[in-house]
């Protein structure tokens, strides 16, 4: 195995903190095909090969309010079995009646998140055999505070850290 030179930024980079204010999920049962990378791809863990969804299921769109999304990929595991725990934070501000059901409906259920980056890029949270899980905590908070909404929090375990490189399917599938 070798190693690139890492060798810092050159000062064209975007390296903004947080996500941006948008992110897509989709339940692991509605997708028929998981992404891959390209056959011989320059790096194995850019998936390249967009997600096939299922007849009829598609990714739905998500917004974030601003400044409160942010990821993080902390370490899992000991010596000799390291791995990755990413967990996503963001804040859904209300209680409208659409979000009032997912956060009722998705507490036990499997989903893939794909969470994009100020710059554009994508990482992708959950995978086919490590599915990622969504916990809801509706707020009122204070009078002065930010305003009643859900604090969500996505958790899985995975093997590698995976940026997405495709398109988001957005349209039901055929």
């Amino acid at each position: 195995m070798n190693y690139n030179d890492l060798t810092g930024p050159d000062g064209t980079e975007v390296n903004m903190g947080g996500t941006s204010q948008i992110a897509y999920f989709a339940r692991i049962d509605d997708i028929l095909t998981f992404a891959t990378p390209a056959a011989s791809p320059a790096n194995q863990y850019i998936l390249t090969v967009a997600h096939v969804m299922k007849t009829g299921k598609k990714f739905t769109k998500v917004y974030i309010t601003q400044d409160t999304g942010e990821v993080e990929f902390g370490s899992n595991g000991e010596a000799d079995g390291k791995s990755f725990k990413p967990v996503f934070k963001f804040f859904y501000p209300g209680l409208t009646d659409d979000a009032l059901q997912f956060v009722n409906d998705s507490k036990n259920d499997k989903f893939l998140f794909i969470v994009e980056l100020p710059d554009g890029k994508m990482l992708q949270i959950g995978a086919r055999n490590f599915f990622a899980t969504l916990t809801g905590n509706f707020k009122t908070t204070t009078t002065s505070g930010r305003g009643r909404g859900t604090e969500f929090e996505v958790v899985c375990f995975t093997p590698y850290i995976y940026r997405y490189a495709a398109a988001v399917p957005l349209t039901p599938g055929a």
